[in-house]
């Protein structure tokens, strides 16, 4: 992938996420996200984490939208 298109994909994901995650690829070709937000006591003990990876931007979005309804479940 050329680093245009990691670009325009990185912000592709952050716009579906309203920009709380933050996207980045690794120098290890590694999709990573970070919350923009900090998380409560409560959205860490219903499994929420500040950090997400995936090997694909797909599998990310997966990972994220998983965070996303641990999140609202945990007092967002």
């Amino acid at each position: 992938m050329c680093k245009l298109d990691v670009s325009l994909t990185e912000d592709a994901i952050e716009r579906r996420f309203d920009g709380r995650w933050g996207i980045w690829l690794s120098d290890t070709q590694r999709w990573w996200a970070s919350r923009r937000g900090s998380l409560t006591s409560q959205q860490r003990n219903a499994g929420c984490v500040p950090y997400v990876h995936a090997d694909t931007p797909e599998d990310l979005i997966a990972r994220i939208q998983q965070q996303d309804e641990l999140t609202e479940g945990g007092g967002a």
